[in-house]
């Protein structure tokens, strides 16, 4: 962890605090490869309270370097929007929801996934945006929760996983009650990063 970040009580036990210099930085491992978002199926999800003192784009998740792979997933706190962006021959909006969504000081749950045929979005359970899917460059070396540079996070983020497998609206609605309790029932092997792995 770097910057301003602190662990307090949460939406399941343990939460993060981030302040807007604040980000959790992840190295590219074998389950949390640098082209995990390429072309292969794919879930992010997480909870965030976020308390719009970050930048107007907020990183909800960040790949780096920004010249190649660049997969992130956006909240924007002055249309509360979501958005998943990332390198298609130059940067490109990917899927995006309408604006509304997402409000200051409140929990909520967010979710992108990719399939290899769409691209989705969930807030608190609920589809809010389907696009086609797009093949992105890939061949990311870092990833980082809070952001970085000048679009940063700021607020609280709890129960955060990435998956190498699209989850279901049904799955995303399981998720949301909690990563471990959803572990029991996720085919071994999916799951590429949890919260419990980064509070060690």
């Amino acid at each position: 962890m770097e910057g301003g970040s602190k662990w307090v009580k949460g939406k399941f036990g343990d939460a993060i605090h981030l302040d807007a210099t604040a980000y959790v930085e992840l190295q590219v491992s074998d389950s949390l490869h640098g082209d995990i978002f390429k072309s292969d199926p794919f879930t992010i999800s997480a909870w965030i309270n976020p308390n719009f003192e970050g930048t107007t784009w907020e990183h909800i998740w960040r790949s780096l370097p920004g010249a190649s792979g660049h997969n992130t997933f956006f909240l924007n706190k002055d249309q509360g929007l979501l958005s998943w962006r990332g390198q298609v021959g130059g940067w490109t909006v990917l899927c995006q929801s309408d604006g509304g969504i997402v409000e200051k000081d409140k929990w909520m749950h967010v979710a992108v996934t990719g399939d290899g045929d769409k691209f989705k979005i969930y807030a608190d359970g609920e589809n809010v945006a389907e696009t086609d899917f797009q093949e992105t460059r890939g061949e990311n070396v870092t990833y980082r929760i809070g952001g970085t540079g000048g679009e940063t996070f700021a607020g609280l983020m709890d129960d955060y996983a990435v998956f190498t497998r699209d989850l279901d609206e049904d799955e995303i609605g399981l998720i949301m009650e909690g990563v471990e309790t959803f572990l029991p029932v996720e085919p071994k092997g999916k799951l590429a990063t949890q919260w419990a792995a980064l509070k060690r």
